[in-house]
């Protein structure tokens, strides 16, 4: 089966369609600057995937005559009679729209499909199929008016919303005499319920083309603009007490319907995304160092691991300084209420070298690195740790942030052609990159390439200029470089376990 992608530099056509047909077949792509040929080419695929703005849909397939058997894929977010515009190449319609847009995980996206009368058609089984295995949720199919109506409701309205947001602050601020808050500034104060609708104002904002949102709002199904002008008007004539109290006992009706359990559960996500988010995003504008989270599992009493003597404690790391090791000790120290300047970090970079300086005395403690909850054990500490005998005086896990660290003088992602990082913060974060950044190569080194160590490589010069990597925050302030992206992290709990080891005690 031969995939054709219309308006494939686009969003939804670059990050979502292309790396997921590339699996099926091959893939041609065109766009506004394709050559005749390259169209006719286009033309003649099996399956033809609209990735373009509803409008430009007509102008496309003006004159355009195909064969029945072939069959035309659109993913319209608004589809506004679509259906009647292809009919007219005589090609068979699939018409499908991905809810999610190009940045959600396959397996956690659902997908809405129109009735067109494609069912028979083999290749939109075999897409379907496809689809369904990488576990993407297929809606039952429903109407083009239908689907337009809930888009009305779940698209267009919350887009209406963030400008009905914008004048009800900007009044109440001129009314009180006070300057309007900037977003930071309301994201500072924010509580759980306004996290989220003020987190969504920010999502909706960023994360679409001014085009598709004047699309969605202007183009949205059944005088939706309309509806929302005499909403407004009717609250503007009836809004006070008595009118707010029946109100509010109507969402409560409402609500109720949702089972018990329903309700836990939003309620769960929601306070959790908040904690998250306080700590993990809306802290970031004003340039804090963050805490990651640090759970012990099992530990010997603090005398024990960091014995008060008179001497500095020497610490073996499985890393540099600014790795995640590192890291850990700090964090470590904190929790058990060690004086940092009693500790002096010695940086070994790999398991092997901590595990053999611990043997023979050349450092008092050390710190390795044993398994991370998005990507499974460091093959190469069990190995050491199969050869080798010592104590385990403590097992704990943090939290891992991985952030994308580049040179200073790369603006954006699109100045990242290459990111070299330690196989295991690779590992942990190639899931984002398959569905953000497809077309970033991902290099995985060796144990040996600790993730600060990569850093300090960018910041020395010794890498190419267009190669990023994936480290700390810690690194990235230590190394003086710059963060383009923080939580590349597919596992939104990431997590590595260490263990802080010391010499053995049995005499063998």
């Amino acid at each position: 089966m031969t995939n054709a992608i219309i308006g494939a530099k686009g969003e939804m056509g670059k990050n979502l369609l292309f790396p997921l047909l590339k699996q099926i077949g091959q893939v041609i792509t065109v766009d506004r600057d394709s050559t005749p040929k390259e169209w006719k080419n286009a033309w003649k695929a099996d399956v033809i995937w609209l990735s373009i703005p509803r409008e430009e849909v007509p102008k496309i397939l003006y004159k355009v005559k195909l064969k029945s058997q072939q069959l035309i894929v659109d993913v319209c977010s608004i589809k506004r009679r679509i259906i009647d515009v292809i009919a007219s190449t005589g090609a068979t319609h699939l018409s499908l729209h991905p809810l999610h847009g190009p940045y959600i995980a396959l397996n956690g996206q659902k997908w809405a499909l129109i009735k067109t009368g494609a069912e028979h058609n083999k290749f939109a089984k075999q897409i379907l199929d496809f689809l369904r295995g990488q576990g993407i949720q297929i809606l039952e199919p429903v109407s083009e008016n239908e689907h337009d109506f809930m888009m009305g409701v779940v698209l267009s309205f919350p887009e209406i919303l963030t400008i009905v947001i914008d004048e009800v602050i900007d009044k109440y601020a001129k009314i009180n005499k006070v300057a309007k808050p900037s977003m930071e500034k309301i994201m500072e104060w924010a509580v759980p319920a306004s996290n989220a609708l003020f987190s969504f104002y920010i999502r909706s904002i960023d994360s679409s083309a001014n085009w598709l949102r004047n699309e969605i709002i202007n183009e949205s199904y059944g005088n939706l603009i309309e509806s929302t002008r005499e909403a407004l008007q009717n609250l503007g004539k009836n809004l006070d007490s008595d009118f707010i109290s029946k109100s509010l006992t109507k969402q409560r009706e409402r609500i109720d319907k949702l089972s018990k359990q329903e309700r836990a559960r939003v309620k769960q996500l929601i306070e959790r995304w908040f904690s998250d988010a306080t700590q993990k995003i809306f802290s970031f504008h004003k340039q804090k160092d963050l805490k990651p989270n640090l759970v012990i599992q099992k530990m010997a009493s603090v005398d024990k691991v960091f014995p008060k003597i008179k001497k500095k404690i020497r610490v073996g790391i499985h890393g540099i300084e600014g790795s995640f090791s590192h890291e850990s000790l700090l964090r470590l120290c904190e929790e058990l209420g060690v004086m940092k300047n009693k500790i002096v970090p010695v940086y070994l970079v790999e398991a092997e070298r901590v595990v053999a300086s611990v043997k023979s005395g050349e450092v008092d403690r050390g710190i390795i690195a044993v398994a991370n909850s998005g990507s499974g054990a460091y093959i190469s500490s069990f190995e050491v740790m199969s050869k080798n005998q010592f104590d385990i005086l403590g097992i704990y896990g943090m939290e891992i942030m991985q952030c994308l660290i580049a040179n200073n003088k790369i603006e954006d992602m699109s100045g990242v052609k290459e990111v070299f990082g330690h196989p295991q913060a690779v590992s942990q974060c190639k899931r984002t990159f398959a569905e953000k950044y497809p077309e970033i190569k991902l290099v995985a080194g060796k144990d040996s390439d600790d993730t600060a160590l990569c850093v300090k490589k960018i910041a020395d010069g010794e890498l190419p200029k267009t190669t990023a990597t994936l480290a700390s925050q810690l690194a990235a302030k230590k190394y003086g470089l710059k963060i383009l992206e923080y939580g590349m992290h597919h596992d939104p709990f990431n997590t590595t376990t260490f263990l802080i080891i010391k010499k053995s005690s049995i005499v063998l």
